[in-house]
């Protein structure tokens, strides 16, 4: 992966930022790695201005040396920081990428920086884990989810989600459309089935190693395990009798 080519999960993240930024887009790419996303973004004209922020030093030095390599710095500016404190209100930012974490840290990092968070700033999120606690918290911090994608990269899948800060609104999810997405629920595709059924797979061996191991057949993990699995399936059982 590169500036030129970037990874299929990056790439549908490059695809909706282009799509739901505000224009012109002014981006906080938050973990940014060796600044791939917005160099790539840039190189296809898609943005106007990008922070890429990033708070290891390694990633940061090798986002340095890709964004002069690619002789951008007068348009990307590489910052070291914790999350969204490498952004001022003076940035003017209306889009902020997260990609590559688990939920729980998107979250957190997301609260931390909420106040510089504007009417109508779109967050493209793409969480290796967690994602249903993600839903929860963006459902009651005001955002509303505009769009979600499941994306097949290297044999794992990875949930995107774009979502729009309007803190006049509040979007109540339930807890089918905090597990499923929204969005997802309403336009299931192979990706979506393939993603499901190897989560029902990898579940069912959850539930019989922890059922062998335990006396209780009623025992707190066990239920709910059990009501995971009932969810997934009847959702599925869903899907294949629409298609």
């Amino acid at each position: 992966m590169n500036s030129e080519r970037l990874s299929p999960r990056l790439n549908r993240v490059a695809q909706l930022i282009g799509q739901y930024g505000p224009q012109p887009i002014r981006l906080a790419d938050i973990g940014s790695d060796h600044a791939y996303l917005p160099c790539n973004l840039k190189l296809n004209e898609t943005i106007s201005y990008a922070i890429a922020g990033e708070v290891v030093e390694g990633p940061f030095q090798s986002a340095v040396k890709e964004v002069n390599q690619q002789g951008f710095s007068n348009v990307i500016d590489v910052r070291k920081g914790d999350g969204l404190e490498v952004v001022t209100p003076e940035d003017n930012i209306n889009t902020i990428s997260i990609c590559g974490m688990g939920g729980a840290l998107i979250r957190t990092i997301l609260e931390a920086g909420l106040h510089l968070l504007t009417n109508n700033t779109i967050v493209v999120l793409q969480a290796n884990i967690a994602e249903p606690q993600l839903r929860t918290w963006l459902s009651k911090h005001h955002f509303i989810i505009r769009d979600e994608d499941i994306i097949e990269d290297n044999s794992r899948y990875y949930e995107i989600i774009v979502a729009e800060y309007l803190p006049s609104q509040q979007q109540v999810l339930s807890k089918k459309q905090r597990l499923f997405g929204p969005v997802n629920l309403r336009q299931p595709d192979a990706t979506y089935i393939a993603k499901w059924q190897q989560e029902l797979h990898s579940q069912e061996k959850v539930y019989a190693s922890m059922k062998a191991g335990l006396e209780d057949a009623n025992h707190p993990k066990l239920v709910e395990i059990e009501k995971h699995l009932q969810l997934i399936r009847e959702e599925l059982a869903r899907v294949e009798k629409t298609n």
